[in-house]
């Protein structure tokens, strides 16, 4: 006579494999599914491209996500705006400067330093403050930058550093060390001042460009900045 019960336990191990395989299966499915949907979410944050500051999420400003573009406007001596292209967008062909450029540029206000004061709102212009805007056009305008965002300021300008590469990316340059060292911006110490770690540095890149009576620092009775935006 068969052995009805052999059967049946072979039957069980048999349907609790098939459970398992379909479980693994599952499992697996599950996986693929959360890493695909993984670099999907990755790919996506990477090539994002951020038209204005506002679009700039607050993550990218705590990470201090670096952000590449082009410069399309200097407007005066520590504020300029970019074009962000990222990495799938880096060989693009430089943007040009349309009307309405505010809709699809960031605007950039250079950490740390404080450039002088251009003519607006009928305000008359501080002296220099057209050497200086001159200055950092020279360095970024029409060329591609890197930015590493610090913080938003009460206009919704993002407070960066600034940096780019000359001698065919040999050599790194920031923007503020420069504005700093030729004398044509002073020290940020308002608040909200953002430093990127590098106060002591830029003390020090201030203190040589007094010394050597550069740019403002060569002027009889210098008002800073945000001393002539009291004062007018």
């Amino acid at each position: 006579m068969p052995n009805s019960g052999g059967s049946k336990e072979t039957s069980s191990t048999a349907q609790q494999l098939g459970i398992s395989e379909r479980f693994n299966l599952y499992g697996k499915t599950a996986i693929y599914l959360g890493l695909s949907s993984g670099i999907a979410l990755g790919l996506y944050l990477m090539f994002r491209r951020y038209p204005t500051g506002a679009d700039v999420p607050e993550s990218a400003i705590k990470s201090r996500k670096k952000l590449r573009g082009f410069v399309i406007d200097v407007s005066d001596g520590d504020t300029l705006r970019l074009y962000h292209t990222p990495l799938i967008r880096w060989f693009e062909p430089r943007p040009e400067k349309k009307r309405g450029y505010s809709k699809y540029t960031i605007s950039v206000r250079l950490s740390a330093v404080d450039a002088p004061e251009v003519s607006h709102f009928g305000k008359p212009a501080q002296p220099l403050s057209e050497e200086a805007k001159q200055l950092l056009a020279d360095q970024v305008l029409n060329k591609r930058v890197t930015i590493v965002p610090l913080a938003k300021d009460q206009y919704g300008r993002i407070v960066a550093t600034v940096t780019y590469r000359k001698l065919w990316g040999l050599v790194k340059k920031n923007a503020s060390h420069e504005m700093l060292r030729k004398g044509l911006a002073s020290l940020y110490t308002g608040g909200g001042a953002q430093y990127d770690g590098e106060k002591e540095l830029l003390q020090r890149i201030e203190a040589e460009a007094k010394r050597a009576k550069r740019g403002v620092w060569g002027l009889k009775n210098y008002q800073s900045p945000a001393e002539y935006k009291r004062n007018n």
